[in-house]
Parts: C-alpha cells; structure tokens; sequence
C-alpha cells in the first residue's frame, strides 16, 4: 500500500511541475492580455478604459488572440500575434466624412491622424480617384461616408455616394491609389 501512495505522489507532483513551467512558457513566450488591451487602445488612439473589452480569447493552436472590443456603441475586431503584439487583422474603421458634416475642423483633425497612419493619400484624394472614374462633378454627388480600414492586411479607403438614384461603393488602395472594386446599384431611401 505504501508503494501506491508514493508513486500516486510522484505522479502528481510531475503534474504539477510539467503544469508550472507551462503557465511560466506561457507567460514569458506570449504577450499578455493588458498588453493585448493596450496594443488595441494604441491602434484606435484611444485609453483602454474607455473600451469594453467583451472577449479577449487566446488561441494557441494559432498563436494569436481573438478580442472583441465595443466604443461608442460599435464592435470591433482585432486578431493579434500572440508572441510578437503585432496587428493581424482589423476591422476598425476611421470615420473621415460622413453625410457632408460641416465639423470641418473635427474631420481636418481626423484627416491629420489618418494621413500620419496610414499613408500616401488622403480621403479627398480617394473621393477624386472615384469621381474621375465615374466622370462626375463633386458639386453633382450626395457623399454618404469616406472611411479608411484594414481589409486583408492593406489599408483601403471605402468610398460611398449618391448620384441620380444608384448607389457607387469603391474600394480603393490607400496605399496606391488603385481602384480595388467598385459597384453601382439601385439607390433604396
């Protein structure tokens, strides 16, 4: 009897230690979850408390964390590189017209922080690639939203207006200008 109870403690104390240095691995091998909530509130140039983080699930089969956080009363996705902190995917969104708000200041503050992250051209220039490929005059079309997001690792800006009763939707390569799609379809009031 005495020889059961020893090798029933030895098996539960290597157990214990193979469980140890796994949450020790863990722990130095991967970014932490507050890391993950500050690389988030980093992306969205915001503080961390004044998001909502409803899940921050980490995947190891992968090595990434799956996080879902709410501002302003929006979700937002993230996947991000558990071991390195990088962004691997988003879908934040950064608002930079929406229905012609004559906030002019407010959108030119936006525009600023956009061109610093994101790149080579600015919205205007964006709403300009798709009325020139469109033809139209800028005085002729109801812009409904210009905004710029991450789709598949490249920054686009998706740009959507109004022109005698079709809708247009561009995407178009913030990077490089280039028109990704676009489409026309019957504009619904």
């Amino acid at each position: 009897m005495k020889k059961y109870g020893k090798i029933i403690i030895i098996v539960v104390g290597v157990f214990i230690i193979i469980v140890l240095i796994f949450l020790i691995y863990l722990k130095i091998a991967f970014v932490s979850r507050n890391e993950v909530k500050d690389i988030v509130a980093n992306n969205m140039n915001v503080s961390s408390g004044s998001l909502y983080f409803d899940s921050i699930d980490f995947e190891l089969d992968k090595g990434i964390y799956e996080v879902e956080v709410y501002y302003q009363n929006s979700e937002y996705e993230y996947k991000i590189d558990a071991k390195n902190g990088k962004i691997i995917y988003t879908d934040f969104k950064y608002f930079t017209n929406q229905n012609n708000s004559t906030d002019s200041n407010n959108n030119s503050n936006n525009q600023n922080d956009i061109n610093h992250q994101a790149g080579n051209i600015s919205a205007e220039e964006a709403e300009n690639i798709a009325l020139t490929h469109t033809n139209f005059d800028a005085n002729s079309v109801q812009f409904l939203r210009t905004e710029m997001e991450h789709e598949h690792g490249t920054l686009i800006y998706e740009v959507d207006f109004v022109y005698n009763n079709f809708d247009y939707d561009y995407k178009i390569n913030a990077m490089t200008g280039e028109i990704i799609s676009y489409d026309r379809d019957t504009h619904h009031d």
